[in-house]
């Protein structure tokens, strides 16, 4: 008996005396300036159950080391990797120096590359923009799986649209655009007080195509000349990152010593020169650069440009204490942009007719970052930061307005039946609007690493967001408007309530061993509430949650035809949840103007005009915050180099933001103007000399709702060689199946043709129909196979990229024909029957749609070739030139018996570029 309880003893004490013997190797990492390297990866030969990362500080641990040697390899983007042997039989700590000068040609990626970290996301380096020689940020997109080369015309917004059909974008589902969120060195570029300042005013075309109200971020906006990288966050995001529904887009400028650097370019749209220069001042980094590019829409035409403007100024200054490091960083930015439009004077009349929208932007960020010295100790930083992003939106309108006929003047600001005045019969309209958007950014962040059965890192943070509006909104003579039916008056934004959003938010990455399988882990949770709102908003008071994880389970390292595999398996679920902006939340008041009465006789003093003005607010006190419920799965594989990715993804978002169009029926008094005879009064006659029939009318007005379904899935897949030794070249494969449908979700209503007259009345029915008059199933199919060699002896890259479009289609929603109902004047419901489509009236509703509308319609291949060429000469001089569509196949087809023609319009014709670069 005694000899089974020293067995059982001996069974269980010895592992656990095993266990105790483990040790700890920790160091820091450093280039060969001395400053700390972050994001270091740092792998152990044969188990990559201990491989890490070094943190911001360039410090790393490895925890729970048996006794024995290891093989550990130190890689960083862009350098040649550092191999070291280490002995442990007690905690060591060791010191890693990377010599810059080796450059790693195999890092050289002129494609996008799929990132290592748990969620899904693409990496763009310097390297890759400067060989796409781009204008603006958003010709980068086209390096995302799925993505293509576009038009680089810069006349109209550019929004962020990702995971989506370029044939789906569509009017009412912008909420994808307005919920992608853009951080700029940690500061947030989206603004929660852009207030759509022309609705209602019928500026028209020029306006329309220029309005970020609902959009949000302007990619026109974003240089590219001073970034250092950007990471396009397509799945999960960290909690850190809020009010999103869509993904995060995350730029890195460049930061330390930098030569001087001028860019010059050229392309058949537009002109761009940058200048640059970065000092490294003991322990201080100052950075500067500013930038002007002038664009047309057509290079015939001067009349309609966009320019932009750039400089910023960024600091950081570093001190070494004894047990912290801490670091200062802070910055000014300006940006001024100006979209213009005018007629030429030789060939159209209307010589007064302009459009200038200019909008500046200045930020001003501040952040104070801690970081402990000490590898081992549980707390690793702390950052601090308050950003202000000031915005002045100033639009100037002249048009020539000559109205057909005798017009009454609609410009009273009061509700009710008054005397008004008759519109001129020519005039020149002036309108200036006066939008300035105010952002300020609050935020604190920390991290530390906990030992808790298994190694964590734990995240916390708190947010606090303000946004006010300061502009004086619309400035114009109420006699001269833009427009004779505009349905809205000036208005003060200034007098816009503030918004105020706070968020807390936690997340723990976690790591479990098992064996040689490492699972990664990232569960993290983002609570907030919108601040300052009247107590009869939905949202005023409540909290809302956001739950987000990710996992990533590494596979054990195989061995393939002699070479190491290293393979995983990834997922993640979360809710990402987008608040309503001030444009949202508060809509300017809708004004609906009706003519009661129009006595024109030829003398002027005689003439009187009446007119009722209805005014209703058309705020929703119910808007809710739009939720998109995201999950995907994926693999990734990793063959000495050879890289492939491939994930599934769905999205659904059932509440996203729209304008819905509803009706009121307005009274009025319609006066008889044959009740008084001209010839035969002497002085002005009075309203009440006018004999006058009480009528009513339907006139629409439009509200925010949560009305619009958007749901998502698609396969994104990237493959990347190895360079090919001898000749330098990388084949890049990637692309994407995306499907998206798109619904109207909430009661469509249309009134009666206003041609249709009932007991001498108009407008004096609306039909509600079941199903939504807007939406669409899309799908697309592409592959984009790149080739480009790297030659740094030459000092020559050459790519050549094949973008096939294999297919998108389209399928537009289906729509019930008849209403399921409809409402008279005195607001009666009736359901429609049978014998309504026999009435002379009611029959009309019936839309008649040609069933040939709703069929599936199929475009087969598209295919482009481009090419990219970019000459170092002596490390000083860099020349570089691309050609789009050099080849373009576009194949005719035939579908649903009809046969379809394809020509090439303006943005299917080759396209050429030029820029140099020059350091001193």
């Amino acid at each position: 008996m005694l000899r089974n309880i020293y067995i059982l003893l001996f069974s269980v004490l010895f592992p656990l005396c095993s266990l105790a013997q483990v040790y700890t190797l920790s160091g820091s990492i450093k280039d060969s300036k001395g400053e700390p390297m972050a994001n270091v990866s740092i792998e152990v030969k044969d188990n990559i159950s201990f491989n890490t990362f070094s943190d911001e500080q360039g410090l790393f641990v490895i925890s729970n080391l048996p006794k024995g040697t290891y093989q550990l390899q130190f890689s960083h983007v862009g350098l040649n990797p550092i191999s070291r042997t280490f002995r442990i039989e007690s905690d060591r700590e060791t010191q890693i120096v990377f010599s810059q000068d080796e450059i790693n040609i195999d890092e050289v990626h002129v494609t996008a590359k799929e990132s290592k970290n748990i969620s899904t996301s693409s990496i763009i380096t310097r390297d890759a923009m400067q060989h796409l020689q781009p204008s603006s940020i958003a010709d980068i997109l086209e390096l995302l799986p799925g993505g293509r080369t576009g038009t680089h015309a810069l006349d109209q917004v550019r929004g962020i649209n990702l995971r989506t059909p370029t044939n789906a974008l569509m009017s009412g589902y912008s909420t994808n655009s307005l919920g992608t969120m853009f951080s700029v060195d940690g500061m947030s570029l989206n603004s929660q007080s852009m207030i759509d300042p022309t609705q209602g005013f019928g500026i028209g075309v020029p306006n329309n195509n220029r309005n970020t109200s609902n959009i949000g971020v302007d990619m026109r906006t974003i240089a590219t000349d001073n970034i250092q990288s950007v990471e396009i966050i397509r799945g999960i995001p960290s909690v850190e990152y809020g009010n999103l529904t869509s993904g995060v887009v995350l730029i890195e400028r460049i930061k330390g010593y930098e030569p001087w650097s001028a860019r010059f370019k050229s392309d058949g749209y537009s002109k761009l020169f940058n200048l640059g220069k970065g000092f490294d001042l003991n322990q201080y980094k100052l950075n500067f650069d500013a930038g002007y590019l002038n664009s047309l829409k057509k290079v015939s035409d001067i009349f309609n440009g966009y320019k932009r403007i750039n400089a910023s100024i960024r600091g950081e200054k570093f001190w070494n204490l004894d047990r912290y490091r801490l670091i200062w960083s802070h910055n000014v930015d300006f940006n001024t942009t100006i979209d213009n439009e005018r007629f030429d004077p030789d060939n159209d009349y209307a010589l007064t007719d302009r459009y200038n929208n200019s909008v500046q932007r200045i930020t001003v960020g501040n952040s104070v970052k801690i970081f402990s010295s000490n590898p081992k100790g549980a707390f690793r930083n702390a950052t601090f930061s308050v950003n202000v992003n000031h915005s002045s939106n100033q639009i100037d309108v002249d048009k020539l307005v000559q109205p057909f006929a005798v017009n009454v003047l609609m410009n009273s600001l009061l509700a009710g039946s008054h005397e008004m005045s008759f519109l001129s019969s020519k005039y020149v309209s002036n309108m200036q609007i006066d939008s300035r958007p105010l952002d300020v950014n609050l935020k604190a962040v920390s991290n530390w690493n906990v030992k808790a059965l298994v190694n964590h890192q734990i995240k916390g943070g708190i947010e606090y967001s303000y946004a006010k509006n300061l502009g004086k909104g619309q400035q114009y003579d109420l006699n001269k408007p833009l427009n004779i039916t505009i349905t809205a008056r000036p208005r003060d934004f200034s007098k816009i309530p503030a918004m105020s959003n706070l968020a807390i938010f936690a997340e723990d990455r976690f790591f479990i061993n098992f064996g040689k399988v490492l699972f990664q882990n990232s569960l993290g949770i983002r609570a907030f509430t919108l601040l300052n709102l009247d107590n009869r908003y939905h949202i005023d008071g409540k909290i809302y949650l956001e739950p987000r994880y990710n996992a990533k389970l590494h596979l054990p390292q195989t061995n393939v035809f002699g070479k190491n595999l290293k393979s995983n398996i990834f997922a993640g679920y979360g809710i990402q949840t987008l608040m309503p902006n001030q444009n949202l939340l508060y809509p300017a008041l809708h004004y609906n103007d009706i003519t009661e009465l129009s006595f024109y006789p030829n003398n002027p003093e005689h003439r009187l005009a009446w007119g009722m003005t209805n005014i209703y607010d058309p705020t929703n006190f119910n808007l809710k915050p739009a939720k998109n419920f995201k999950w995907e799965v994926g693999t990734q594989f990793d063959l000495e180099g050879n890289t492939f990715s491939i994930n599934y993804f769905n999205e659904k978002m059932n509440n996203g933001f729209r304008d819905v169009t509803l009706f009121n029926p307005i009274a009025f008094t319609k006066y008889d103007v044959n009740s008084v005879d001209p010839s035969t009064i002497t002085t002005k006659p009075s309203i009440d000399d006018f004999t006058g029939e009480n009528q009513a009318q339907y006139h629409s007005y439009i509200k925010n709702e949560n009305g619009s379904l958007t749901e998502k899935n698609g396969i994104e897949y990237q493959f990347s060689s190895r360079r090919i030794k001898g000749i330098n070249t990388r084949f890049t494969i990637n692309g994407a199946w995306l499907k998206i449908n798109n619904r109207n979700i909430q009661p469509v209503y249309s009134v009666i043709d206003q041609n249709l007259v009932t007991d001498g009345k108009v407008r004096q029915y609306i039909a509600a129909y079941k199903n939504g008059n807007s939406g669409g199933t899309y799908e697309s199919f592409n592959t984009n196979l790149t080739a480009d060699s790297y030659l740094p002896k030459l000092g020559f890259n050459l790519s050549v990229s094949v973008q096939s479009l294999w297919y998108n289609s389209s399928q537009r929603l289906f729509r019930d024909d008849l209403p399921i109902g409809y409402y008279d004047i005195e607001q009666n419901y009736h359901e429609y029957t049978e014998a309504d489509r026999n009435d002379p009236i009611l029959r009309n509703f019936d839309l008649k749609t040609d069933p040939y509308s709703y069929y599936k319609f199929t475009q087969p291949i598209d295919l482009l070739v481009n090419v990219k060429a970019t000459k170092v000469i002596k490390e000083k001089i860099r020349i570089a030139m691309f050609v789009n569509r050099l080849f373009i196949y576009k194949p005719n087809y035939t579908q649903h018996g009809h046969y379809f023609i394809r020509r090439n319009n303006a943005e299917d014709n080759p396209y050429f570029g030029m820029e140099l670069n020059i350091k001193i």
